[in-house]
């Protein structure tokens, strides 16, 4: 690989990109991105052989088998790039393997094309489809008369994201955090176009480029992507500390002004994980 363009793609160069992960005995980060829906992977490799994942999905587990269901996703390896800890079993690796066999095969068949449509056919309108959720239960139904948010509420959700970015920052290190975040303001803007104004500073706070173009967004859009910002973060904490400590901790982050998130719906306290998680 003697060039950047090399150590990108699409989900259909993902074999050959970890071939060479392989080859060269590399060190650093493979992620990837779902383009059809939020999701997102981080996979960590050490010496060319993938050590650690972690995603919007929770544990290593839930990573992997989501990974297998994506059929578009843009990928991007960044040499150097380590994690300390390492969660990759090797069933874990035996896992992974086979669905990278799998993916050769799909493509290299030509019965997928590796992008667009297949020569000779045309392609169909778009059409309309549902805007991806990732916390259930929260939206409400849709008044014809777009209701915008109020300064209060705005006030309120910028510094409920701080107060969590800041949690992942004393989770991961400011380094990581910076990378993390950046990936996830970037995934959550593909399904929210509210998020294309939020940015991440050096010390590693939000912040908005345009505060205007915030203000002209639905209400309920803007409550729904905050809502999947605060999930996707507590999913990536998820398989560093535990599902019950990551719930904990993005409570502990938001302190005095959770019951206000609850009550717009951006944020859900979840008793039962909380009990059965003692």
């Amino acid at each position: 690989m003697s060039s950047n363009a090399q150590w990108q793609g699409s989900l259909a160069d993902l074999p050959s990109i970890i071939s060479s992960i392989k080859r060269l005995r590399a060190f650093g980060r493979l992620t990837v991105r779902n383009n059809t829906r939020l999701g997102l992977a981080h996979l960590y490799f050490r010496n060319g052989r993938l050590v650690h994942v972690i995603g919007t999905r929770g544990a290593v587990d839930a990573v992997l088998a989501d990974l297998q269901s994506w059929t578009r996703a843009t990928l991007r390896f960044e040499r150097g790039v380590m994690v300390q800890s390492e969660n990759v079993t090797p069933a874990h690796e035996q896992r992974f393997e086979r669905w990278l066999s799998h993916l050769q095969a799909r493509y290299s068949s030509g019965t997928v094309p590796r992008s667009g449509p297949a020569p000779g056919t045309s392609t169909p309108p778009p059409v309309a489809q549902p805007r991806p959720q990732i916390v259930e239960g929260q939206v409400v139904a849709r008044t014809k008369v777009n209701q915008l948010i109020s300064p209060w509420e705005w006030q309120l959700l910028v510094e409920a994201t701080r107060r969590v970015s800041l949690a992942v920052a004393q989770l991961v290190g400011p380094k990581e955090a910076m990378n993390v975040l950046r990936d996830i303001i970037d995934d959550c803007s593909a399904a929210f176009p509210a998020f294309s104004g939020l940015k991440i500073s050096p010390n590693g706070y939000l912040y908005v480029m345009d505060k205007s173009h915030l203000d002209r967004m639905p209400r309920e859009d803007l409550l729904e992507g905050f809502s999947a910002l605060i999930a996707i973060c507590q999913y990536f904490c998820s398989p560093i500390v535990g599902e019950v400590e990551a719930h904990k901790l993005i409570i502990r982050a938001l302190g005095d002004i959770a019951p206000a998130l609850v009550s717009l719906g951006v944020f859900q306290v979840d008793n039962r994980l909380l009990l059965n998680g003692g």
